[in-house]
């Protein structure tokens, strides 16, 4: 017994207790968001072309003038059958304009969305230019002639504006929600303007691209 006792003095006597320091608020954010977690591997040309909305809107307007094509010229053309080929139309152009707005802070995007719907307008009619060419643009019941490119051009421009604003006004107030709202009532604090290597909280990528 005295031999035991002894032995938890001597335990004691070489602990060494020290103050624990409460984590500041900038540690807490750092613990509860590791660079690990938000960092992607992605491949340099992917990263490249969905950070430029001038590559991604080109490409995401030559597929989807293709797609229209095939649509309006092949299959049993319904109300159910156009109405489903605009939905999955309108939800590739939406997500290929996420992925790009994405990248980017959102006070970027009132400047990012007109200019991705811009470009993606220019990608679609530079394909119209082709598929009228080669006879092969519908428009309405008929083959589109040159004489309609124009009127077909302004009639994109605006129904892809108010698309891709739209949406990106509805994404930016959602995302503005979960920052000032979620966060703060789970008691997490939202995230810094900027961290220490000057680089967006969320946006944590190279920014020497356009």
């Amino acid at each position: 017994m005295i031999h035991a006792r002894k032995s938890m003095d001597d335990f004691h006597s070489g602990v060494t207790l020290e103050p624990v320091a409460k984590p500041r608020p900038v540690e807490k954010r750092r613990r509860l968001f590791k660079s690990s977690e938000w960092d992607l591997e992605e491949p340099a040309a992917f990263t490249r072309i969905a950070r430029s909305p001038v590559e991604l809107a080109l490409i995401t307007g030559v597929v989807i003038r293709l797609f229209r094509a095939v649509v309006l010229t092949h299959g049993n053309v319904t109300a159910t059958y156009l109405a489903a080929s605009l939905v999955l139309g309108t939800l590739f152009l939406l997500g290929m304009a996420t992925l790009h707005l994405g990248r980017f802070p959102v006070r970027e995007w009132p400047w990012r969305a007109p200019l991705f719907a811009i470009f993606e307008t220019a990608g679609e009619m530079a394909v119209s230019l082709v598929l009228i060419a080669l006879h092969r643009e519908p428009w309405g019941t008929a083959r589109a002639e040159f004489t309609d490119w124009q009127p077909m051009a302004t009639g994109v421009l605006f129904w892809r504006l108010i698309a891709v604003c739209l949406w990106a006004l509805l994404l930016g107030l959602t995302v503005q929600f979960v920052r000032g709202r979620v966060l703060k009532d789970t008691g997490r604090e939202v995230e810094p303007r900027a961290l220490p290597n000057g680089q967006p909280f969320i946006e944590r990528r190279k920014r020497n691209e356009f």
